[in-house]
């Protein structure tokens, strides 16, 4: 047992080190009822495909349930638009490429009932790497790495979006519980608790 100590202390070191720099483990997201049936409304293809599945699994590892029919949803996460583009960033002295910037941007909206729960807004990421002309494949791989890893900082970037917009909501109350979860209550246990 004693062998395994020293590894179980670096561990929480290692833990410890990074939730000093900003890390923080990735945690299901925890909703209110008025979000835990969402529909996540996008085109499947292109630039979006990535966001949208990494939304799906996110949202769905908490108490959420993501729904493919818009009408059985008391929430819909509308993704209007994913670019991807990028520039270069730095030039040697003979004049040869050797650092790339790229872009993520995400437009999305949060309607809840008849609520416009979070107004239509962009978010935008970027990474850098370093280029190397005689490695054009090696370049793309780069590139087509970053937006990937970046379609999953989005998404948890939306999600945390969608969380703090629900606090807020619950705490004003603006948005009003669903029919389903108030149809058999009184009156007066109608508003939301803060979770």
């Amino acid at each position: 047992m004693k062998s395994g100590y020293p590894a179980l202390v670096a561990c929480a070191v290692l833990l410890g080190a990074l939730s000093a720099c900003g890390f923080h483990l990735r945690r299901p997201p925890n909703l209110p009822v008025q979000l835990q049936v969402i529909y996540i409304s996008g085109n499947s293809g292109g630039n979006n495909t990535a966001l949208l599945r990494s939304l799906r699994r996110d949202l769905a590892a908490g108490n959420t349930q993501v729904v493919d029919d818009p009408t059985l949803a008391t929430s819909i996460l509308k993704i209007t638009d994913v670019t991807r583009s990028s520039s270069l960033l730095a030039v040697s002295s003979a004049g040869v490429p050797v650092e790339y910037k790229v872009y993520y941007r995400a437009q999305f909206s949060l309607l809840v009932g008849n609520t416009m729960l979070i107004e239509p807004q962009a978010l935008v990421l970027t990474r850098t790497y370093n280029y190397s002309i005689s490695n054009a494949i090696g370049n793309e791989e780069q590139e087509e790495g970053l937006y990937g890893a970046m379609a999953e900082d989005m998404a948890q970037l939306i999600v945390f979006r969608i969380q703090a917009a629900a606090r807020s909501a619950i705490q004003a109350p603006a948005i009003p519980a669903p029919a389903a979860a108030t149809a058999h209550a009184p009156a007066a246990a109608t508003r939301p608790s803060a979770q």
